[in-house]
């Protein structure tokens, strides 16, 4: 995709994919400690036509989407002074991430701090150290005579003095959603979010500096014998240019009990 306004340009085609290690532990009724090593990789990707034919059958314009297709290219100018240019894959451990929850009643406070372990300069990581604070809540009803749970959460993301566009950076950026989740069988659930955050740059375009919103759908599997989850969900940006316009998310989750 490709946009411009008041002095700014930006030039992206881009594919991340993101490979996460994911361990948390629980600590009796009401605390939970995790830790989270992705590596990440960005390239022209493979994906592009699979996205324009997705986008089709279910209704949405690929009008937000044109530019380079199958390439790899991030410019952004400013001013006509060159912020950002990568013009060759790149891949590499990204920022780790410590996390804990505490539950507090009938709420669950939730808070991480992300640790400066990916390169900026491949944009693995921001370059900084990054603290999170959230409330989550939620309960259970019922839908045809199956569970159906429901939550929300809110929270606070603090930056810290990143490598990324440090001169636009804002200091902290706000997130919040909402989800459900329909227990369809014993086996399997499905599941929706809406989820939306502040922009992390003080930038014009909504490509770099806009408020995404984001809406995902999929379903889990539970494996009982093998005490696995396997998770599959699409997720859309319901607001073009602020988010990516796709994502895929797969997960497969050993549990202890």
């Amino acid at each position: 995709d490709d946009a411009d306004r008041v002095g700014e340009f930006l030039l992206i085609d881009t594919e991340t994919e993101t490979i996460s290690l994911s361990l948390r532990r629980r600590f009796g009724e009401r605390f939970e400690l995790g830790l989270e090593i992705p590596y990440v990789s960005h390239s022209g990707g493979y994906l592009d036509n699979l996205i324009y034919n997705f986008h089709d059958v279910i209704g949405i314009s690929n009008s937000q989407r044109e530019g380079p297709n199958g390439e790899f290219r991030l410019l952004f100018e400013k001013e006509g002074v060159t912020q950002l240019d990568l013009v060759s894959p790149v891949s590499g451990i990204g920022d780790a991430q410590v996390t804990g929850a505490m539950k507090l009643g009938g709420v669950t406070l939730r808070g991480g701090v992300k640790l400066p372990t990916g390169d900026a300069q491949k944009l693995t990581g921001s370059g900084a150290v990054d603290v999170s604070l959230g409330v989550h809540a939620g309960g259970v009803t019922t839908l045809f005579d199956r569970d159906l749970a429901y939550s929300g959460f809110i929270g606070v993301l603090a930056l810290g003095d990143g490598d990324v566009l440090p001169e636009f950076q804002r200091s902290a950026v706000p997130y919040g959603g909402l989800s459900l989740r329909w227990r369809a069988t014993p086996r399997l659930s499905l599941g929706t979010q809406l989820y939306a955050q502040g922009s992390y740059f003080d930038v014009n375009l909504d490509e770099v500096g806009g408020t995404p919103f984001q809406l995902a759908f999929g379903g889990d599997y539970h494996f009982p014998r093998q005490r696995l989850l396997l998770r599959v969900a699409i997720a859309e940006d319901i607001a073009a240019g602020a988010a990516p316009d796709f994502g895929l998310h797969i997960s497969i989750r050993r549990y202890s009990r």
